[in-house]
């Protein structure tokens, strides 16, 4: 597909009827209502399927799962939170909306397996992607009762006004069906203008990486749609084929034997009611906030004749601090000592023994796990020990990133905390022509579970920083953010 040309005004929608709860607006007509001293609701207003444009000659394509991606079948979709600023004036939300829609078809050209489905037939055949002629994605567009600001900002806010924002796609794990799409996608309009675009996917099927690949890609065409440019190339070939990841450890066979356990095991269920009083907040560490993390920590192993992290980054720094602080905010509900795992992904295209092209399509990411016990954890002395057992993990990886992968399923259920998300990403550069992102949020489905989820991405407003997302309840949010806030000025003392 290097330097394809797409002719920009062909692309395919078809709308399907919402039902009579709602009446579907003329074109040209529609407009967020205003703002009402209301209980916070999303509407529907429109359901689309979206598919690639009608004259792409895409033939029908079968990937087959690699063992990277066989241990996300287990965990919920990926989902990302994009808040954007009110249009600039003269610009309407319907123009807004209607280059969204035939830019999305636009890439789905080059990203169309993404509007296929992961088919799951019975054990012992194998699950895979497939793609085929009239395949499309969900799209919905909804409007919202509240403003922009209630939501896109770093203060607490309910967890399920965030998910209201998103489609839902099933846990493929959990689903009694044996077609499951890949991609969804909701657009909301705030009753300032200001807008937000969700999207929920299978992780299974395109990690971050592949996934930022797809968001740039789309912003890109709804740009050159907006200045009117008929023509549009895009630059990078997707890698699809999955020969490139090489398995000589036979991992692909013994994920799908735990994968078919579970599901022997495990009961059928849809996603689980959120309780409403657990809130998620974002917190800022700025560069020089993990330069000081860094050198207090090298300044105690001193202190205490330790010898220093084996590896010691502005993340490890971060990481090791926010695990701390987690830990003080729960450490009342248990007082018996035991292990605590933090986990994390770690990217695999510069890690695997084999060469993976930038642009392959698919997941293509590790797993990590440190363990340190609670005490340690909880005493004087804890950021040093975090610090270390974090580093230790990551050069582990750096050498040798298989090694123990046979046990990523069954470690990653023993996790306490669980980081998401990598602040090497460049979400905050996305403008689909009317003004770059206001806010990102990178948010799990089990947000709300044992595991204390955390997102870190870049800063928008401060350079090398770093922003954190954290879901708590709204009471431990608060203690949260006291111990968070309390010990970088105890730091900077």
């Amino acid at each position: 597909m290097n330097g394809q040309y797409l002719k920009t005004w062909d692309f395919a929608i078809s709308t399907m009827s919402s039902g009579a709860l709602y009446v579907l607006p003329k074109p040209g007509d529609w407009r967020p209502s205003a703002a009402m001293a209301a209980p916070f609701n999303v509407s529907i207003v429109e359901h689309c399927r979206v598919s690639p444009p009608p004259d792409s000659t895409i033939p029908p394509i079968t990937l087959p799962l690699t063992f990277l991606d066989i241990p996300w079948l287990l965990y919920p979709p990926n989902q990302t939170l994009l808040f954007f600023p009110k249009p600039p004036p003269k610009t309407t939300i319907t123009t807004v909306t209607t280059l969204l829609k035939q830019s999305l078809s636009l890439t789905l050209h080059h990203f169309h397996p993404l509007a296929g489905n992961l088919v799951s037939p019975p054990p012992p055949a194998e699950p895979y992607i497939v793609y085929t002629e009239g395949d499309s994605i969900s799209l919905t567009l909804a409007e919202s009762n509240t403003t922009i600001n209630h939501l896109s900002g770093d203060h607490p806010r309910l967890i399920t006004n965030l998910y209201s924002l998103l489609p839902q796609l099933p846990i493929i794990s959990m689903s009694r069906d044996t077609h499951v799409p890949l991609l969804a996608i909701q657009i909301t309009i705030f009753t300032d203008s200001g807008y937000s675009i969700g999207v929920t996917a299978q992780h299974a099927a395109a990690d971050e990486r592949t996934l930022d690949q797809f968001l740039k890609c789309w912003a890109s065409v709804c740009t050159s749609l907006l200045k009117k440019e008929s023509l549009f190339v895009f630059n990078s070939t997707l890698w699809f084929d999955r020969r490139i990841i090489l398995d000589p450890n036979l991992l692909k066979t013994r994920f799908l034997k735990q994968l078919w356990n579970r599901l022997n095991s495990t009961k059928d269920c849809s996603f689980e009611q959120t309780d409403h009083n657990i809130v998620r907040s974002t917190f800022l560490l700025t560069s020089s906030d993990m330069n000081m993390i860094k050198q207090h920590i090298l300044a105690k192993c001193k202190m205490i004749n330790e010898d220093p992290p084996v590896h010691l980054s502005p993340y490890v720094s971060a990481c090791s601090y926010i695990w701390i602080c987690l830990l003080k905010v729960q450490e009342t509900l248990e007082l018996k000592d035991g292990p605590m795992y933090l986990g994390f992904n770690a990217g695999g295209i510069t890690r695997l023994p084999f060469e993976v092209p930038a642009n392959y399509f698919g997941s293509c990411i590790a797993f990590g796990r440190c363990m340190m016990m609670k005490s340690v954890l909880l005493g004087e002395d804890a950021i040093v020990f975090a610090a270390k057992s974090l580093g230790k993990e990551i050069k582990r990886l750096d050498m040798d990133v298989l090694e123990g992968a046979d046990r990523w399923i069954c470690d990653w259920d023993e996790l306490n905390v669980r980081i998401l998300g990598s602040p090497k990403v460049d979400s905050y550069g996305l403008d689909f022509g009317w003004g770059k992102v206001q806010k990102v949020e990178k948010i799990s489905s089990d947000d709300h579970g044992r595991v204390n989820v955390v997102s870190l991405c870049e800063s928008r407003d401060l350079n090398c920083g770093m922003e954190i997302g954290v879901v708590l309840f709204r009471e431990k949010m608060s203690a949260f953010t006291s111990i968070f806030n309390g010990g970088l000025m105890e730091l900077a003392r």
